[in-house]
C-alpha cells in the first residue's frame, strides 16, 4: 500500500466519521431542544438535504475510487492470466520436446539392441559352425 492509498483511506474514514457525527448531532439536537412542529420539520429538512448532499459527494468520490480499484484489479488479473497462460505454453512446449527427445532415445536404444542381437546371433552362428 503506498502513501497515497493510506492517505485516501484515512480521509475516507474522516469523512465517514464526520457524517456519522452530523447525524448523531441532529438526533441529539432534536431530543434536547424542543421546538414547534413547523420549525422541527424545517430543521430536519435542512439537515436531510445536507446529509443527502454529503452522501452524494462521498458516493461520487468513492465511486470513482472504486471504479479505479476495480479497473486496477481487472488489469492485474489479466496480466496474471497472461503470465499463467505463457507459463502453461512453455510447459507444454517443454513437455513436447521431452517426449520428442525421449522417443528419439528409445528409438536409438531399440536400434542398438537390435544390432547387438544381430551381433550375438552372428557370433553364436559362427561358434556353432566352428564347433561342428
Amino acid at each position: 500500500m503506498d502513501h497515497r492509498d493510506s492517505h485516501d483511506s484515512s480521509m475516507d474514514s474522516n469523512i465517514f466519521m464526520f457524517a456519522c457525527g452530523a447525524i448523531a448531532g441532529a438526533a441529539i439536537a432534536l431530543m434536547f431542544a424542543p421546538a414547534r412542529g413547523h420549525e422541527t420539520r424545517e430543521f430536519l429538512a435542512q439537515r436531510s438535504r445536507k446529509v443527502k448532499d454529503m452522501g452524494r459527494e462521498m458516493l461520487n468520490e468513492h465511486g470513482e475510487r472504486l471504479s479505479a480499484v476495480v479497473e486496477r484489479g481487472r488489469e492485474s488479473a489479466m496480466q496474471l492470466g497472461e503470465r499463467i497462460g505463457h507459463a502453461v505454453e512453455q510447459g507444454k512446449s517443454g513437455y513436447r520436446e521431452a517426449v520428442r527427445q525421449g522417443s528419439k532415445l528409445a528409438s536409438n536404444a531399440i536400434q542398438d539392441v537390435e544390432e547387438a542381437g544381430r551381433a550375438v546371433r552372428g557370433e553364436a552362428t559362427r561358434a556353432n559352425e566352428s564347433a561342428n
